[in-house]
């Protein structure tokens, strides 16, 4: 049983296509080839080729796709705001330790001209990247990289543990 069967009675399920490299070949047609056809393109596609992989996966749930944003739209104060608002541990500093993470913001959007919206918001590192959210949309824990099934099953398992009691056996 997969994880998403054996949660999906608690937890909703979504995958993102975003974008941080290969703007032009991040695109609605191209996540449609993937799912659909298992048709890689960019970065990715020579990722699995330089180890002999194959794309063979099949996503049971929906797949949404990230807006792209701009550079100029990413250094706004109430971008950086909403990031800051976005993340518990930026709202238990002091202000001059608010300030310095402002301009490191501001340090870290200076290097995309453009990029997803939801990447850029939620300060990704790459792909694939795991996000726990609760109904109020607080990110209540993510991981970034490739994680096996069973991995990704025990997070959710502590998940629940930790934060209902409730073990889902």
């Amino acid at each position: 049983m997969s994880w998403h069967s054996k949660y999906q009675d608690k937890l909703s399920f979504f995958a993102l296509s975003t974008a941080f490299e290969d703007f032009e070949l991040n695109t609605v047609e191209n996540t449609r080839l993937l799912l659909k056809k298992n048709i890689l393109v960019g970065e990715t596609k020579k990722a699995f080729d330089a180890r002999n992989l194959k794309w063979e996966a099949h996503i049971p749930f929906p797949v949404l796709i990230d807006t792209m944003t701009t550079r100029a739209e990413m250094l706004q104060p109430h971008y950086i705001d909403g990031v800051i608002s976005n993340h518990r541990q930026f709202g238990v500093v002091s202000q001059p330790e608010l300030a310095q993470v402002k301009v490191s913001l501001q340090n870290y959007f200076n290097h995309y001209d453009q990029c997803g919206f939801t990447f850029a918001t939620n300060l990704l590192r790459g792909t694939p990247t795991f996000i726990l959210f609760d109904s109020r949309m607080e990110i209540l824990f993510q991981w970034f990289g490739h994680l096996d099934s069973p991995t990704i099953e025990e997070k959710l398992r502590e998940y629940f543990v930790m934060n209902t009691g409730y073990n889902h056996e």
